[in-house]
């Protein structure tokens, strides 16, 4: 399921571009004169930063200045690093001052503008044309997929489905919203910019992870009541079939930290643990077998009906090996479908997707 190299393009440059300017204290002033006390807010530890920080993010501040308590001046540029920008904008300039004053200008990624225009009627009403158009899509498109009394998670996998199916990943593709919601292809920038915008519309709290997945790659984090969760919307939209076929996965819809990190890699200490509930999305809609055998009678009756693909979580998939046997093994005792083809985890539990074919191939 890995998405081919170089899936994501912007990662790698997001942190900083600092040129950092340290600029000398400057002569005490005449006799006399009038000094003026300094209007920036003092930063006096990590924790009040990333306070600020957050505030900064919620208006799309910038440029933003502010000063270092004497102890932080040491330390400054691990301070402002420490922000993992890339969550928030695809550029931060910064300017230092021997005296402590920091300012930051802030390229902001599109949903955090948007973000924020949804909240302030001036900012929406200084919105440049497209991305008028792209909020109002936003907001029609959530409109439609979510409705009144939704659980927070049935909004979440509405609208994962809903990206999925309205658009096509392209390792090529643009990373603004812009690219999935109006032209229908995009960039795992634009697929997780995109789900955290409409997860907000919607009322259910979600970040962007920046991070690796076999490259520079980015997904989504949503809070379900106390926990965080992580969902991979780029991920569950493979293509297949060489490019012409795309079909609907929930493999990284509501997972933990340990599950994604088989496959993924980010700063945790940016983030909120994540999965109370190992592949939530399984466990709630009574998808999630301990045993092979009630696996693949619930996959039996799925074939039956008339589905063409079964996905669910198992216990005890063991690995690839194991899972063939258990596959021979019960087509001896019990003829199914013709032929099936399968996927399952790297560990030793997780989803499984069966697809199934009831006539021979030709």
């Amino acid at each position: 399921m890995c998405k081919p190299a170089g899936c994501c393009r912007f990662i790698t440059a997001l942190l900083l571009c600092c040129a950092p300017l340290v600029q000398c204290a400057p002569a005490a002033p005449a006799r006399g004169a009038i000094v003026q006390k300094s209007t920036e807010p003092l930063i006096s530890s990590p924790a009040q930063f990333h306070a600020a920080l957050q505030d900064w993010v919620e208006t799309a501040a910038s440029p933003v200045v502010f000063r270092l308590s004497p102890a932080l001046q040491r330390k400054w540029e691990e301070l402002v690093e420490s922000g993992c920008w890339g969550e928030y904008a695809r550029k931060c300039s910064v300017r230092y001052l021997e005296s402590g004053q920091v300012t930051l200008t802030l390229d902001y990624r599109d949903y955090v503008r948007l973000k924020h225009a949804r909240r302030d009627a001036a900012a929406r009403a200084a919105l440049s044309a497209e991305h008028k158009q792209v909020l109002k899509l936003a907001e029609k498109y959530t409109a439609a997929c979510t409705r009144p009394g939704m659980a927070p998670f049935e909004k979440v996998v509405a609208l994962h489905d809903f990206l999925v199916n309205h658009a096509r990943y392209d390792a090529t593709g643009g990373g603004d919203i812009a690219d999935v919601l109006v032209r229908g292809r995009g960039s795992c920038e634009a697929y997780s910019a995109a789900m955290c915008l409409m997860l907000e519309i919607a009322g259910v709290p979600a970040r962007v992870v920046v991070g690796e997945a076999g490259c520079a790659h980015a997904w989504n984090l949503v809070k379900l009541g106390h926990e965080w969760y992580h969902v991979d919307v780029t991920w569950d939209d493979p293509i297949v079939a060489g490019g012409s076929q795309q079909e609907l996965s929930h493999a990284y819809c509501g997972v933990s930290d340990a599950e994604i990190s088989q496959t993924h890699s980010w700063n945790r200490s940016a983030y909120p643990r994540s999965g109370a509930i190992p592949s939530f999305y399984f466990h709630q809609n009574g998808r999630s077998y301990a045993s092979f055998d009630s696996f693949w009678e619930a996959a039996m009756q799925a074939c039956r009906a008339g589905q063409p693909r079964f996905e669910a979580y198992l216990k005890n998939y063991g690995n690839s090996q194991t899972f063939q046997k258990n596959l021979k093994r019960a087509s001896q005792k019990s003829p199914g479908p013709s032929r099936i083809i399968w996927s399952g985890p790297r560990g030793a539990s997780g989803p499984v997707i069966i697809n199934f074919e009831t006539q021979p191939s030709r």
